[in-house]
């Protein structure tokens, strides 16, 4: 595994890279928003996945320096993409951990009133990544939604208090945990929590995100409940920034007839 050092220096260096997993419309396929994933193209061990970074970079404390490398790259092409005629919203992880750093919300604030599209198109999910103070936490998001960004509840359903934080914190978005779209076509109440969940985004207002969607079964399940937008393998694998123009173009195509064929 990397060690302190090599993560720095990939740090100073540039090395980690903005990747992309669409969130689509279950029914006809259209992508309107992206996740924002970090990959290390490190010069000697490849490719390597958060798990070999992340953990390392919470305990030193190097996750902002990582979202605000992120941060620039995926605005680069939001506004690439805005001077084409094309609306591409941009969603990016942030730890609870993060949050209880006053000084956070300050270095974001300074990047995102650059910014020349509205912040609404910005969202920013929230992961619980340990037992937190939750006061701090609230007061921290509100000053995050102040800037007029959109907030989305990560891992819904998997969490310490999700349910207590979905009341105390101006969240927009509920992203569903992909534990139970794995589960969806065994016996047991999956299915049920899955439709609770939908009602409870509805009453509440806020739009649910369904994530690890990788099979035509259970897209059509979760459409059936009321599901509207997923996210997972069965519409696209994380991709570098470089590939998402001409992807969008062609599975929309392809998604639209193979919704065709399925009827």
């Amino acid at each position: 595994m990397p060690d302190a050092d090599d993560v720095l220096r990939g740090l100073w260096h540039r090395e980690f890279r903005a990747y992309l997993q669409p969130k689509f419309d279950l029914r006809t396929g259209k992508v309107d928003a992206v996740e924002v994933l970090a990959r290390w193209h490190h010069p000697t061990r490849g490719v390597l996945g958060p798990a070999s970074f992340i953990p390392l970079m919470a305990r030193k404390q190097w996750l902002d320096e990582l979202l605000f490398e992120l941060l620039e790259q995926g605005i680069a092409l939001q506004l690439k993409l805005h001077d084409q005629g094309t609306l591409l919203g941009l969603a990016f992880n942030v730890s609870l951990g993060q949050l209880q750093n006053s000084l956070f919300i300050d270095g974001l604030k300074t990047r995102l009133l650059r910014h020349r599209l509205p912040l609404s198109m910005l969202t920013f999910e929230i992961t619980e990544d340990g037992p937190s103070d939750v006061s701090g936490c609230v007061e921290q998001l509100n000053r995050l939604s102040n800037l007029g960004v959109r907030l989305s509840m990560d891992d819904f359903g998997t969490g310490y208090s999700s349910l207590l934080r979905l009341c105390q914190s101006p969240f927009h978005e509920i992203k569903l945990a992909g534990d139970f779209t794995l589960f969806l076509g065994r016996p047991g109440r999956y299915r049920l929590v899955i439709r609770h969940a939908l009602a409870l985004a509805e009453d509440l207002g806020m739009s649910l995100v369904v994530e690890g969607i990788e099979t035509v079964e259970q897209r059509d399940s979760l459409l059936q409940m009321g599901a509207r937008v997923g996210q997972g393998f069965f519409c696209a694998q994380p991709m570098l920034i470089d590939a998402i123009e001409g992807w969008m173009c062609k599975t929309y195509r392809d998604f639209r007839a193979q919704s065709r064929a399925d009827v």
